[in-house]
């Protein structure tokens, strides 16, 4: 379990398609390339990653902080972004059959929300990432942002 989050250590190229509006039955896809360096945390069981991507003519950095923990067997994911509204406290989750799947609660543009985030595909040089959410506490979900990696080093 420990090594679940392994599989993205290194540097990636990362295609992105993003729902250009979330949550508000918007049908209009962006794509942009992005780029995705993940190490090994040496202050604890986990990863630390920076993801950056060019928006308009305005740098964007995620920061991700993934962190195992043993009392309860679960991941906990935090993430801080400079260009997203949504507001979470830590995704949860764990991997299965080569799959993994994390869930929290949020707040997006004022509304509660419910955030999924699912990692499958994986394998050595390839990865698929995609977040989802619902505003109705999981009765329907909208898919927001899919991203495609595809490790460089």
């Amino acid at each position: 379990m420990l090594e679940d989050f392994d599989f993205l250590l290194g540097q990636w190229k990362v295609v992105n398609t993003r729902l250009k509006n979330w949550l508000c039955e918007c049908n209009d896809w962006m794509s942009f390339e992005s780029r995705h360096t993940e190490q090994k945390s040496n202050v604890g069981p986990g990863n630390f990653a920076m993801h950056s991507y060019v928006h308009g003519n305005t740098l964007c950095e995620r920061s991700v902080v993934r962190q195992f923990d043993y009392n309860n067997q679960f991941w906990k994911i935090d993430r801080m972004d400079t260009m997203s509204s949504l507001v979470m406290p830590s995704l949860k989750g764990t991997f299965w059959s080569n799959k993994g799947s994390f869930l929290s609660n949020g707040i997006f543009n004022g509304q509660d929300v419910l955030v999924w985030v699912e990692w499958t595909k994986i394998c050595k040089n390839f990865a698929y990432w995609e977040q989802s959410l619902s505003k109705d506490n999981g009765k329907t979900w909208e898919l927001t942002w899919m991203m495609e990696f595809y490790r460089e080093k």
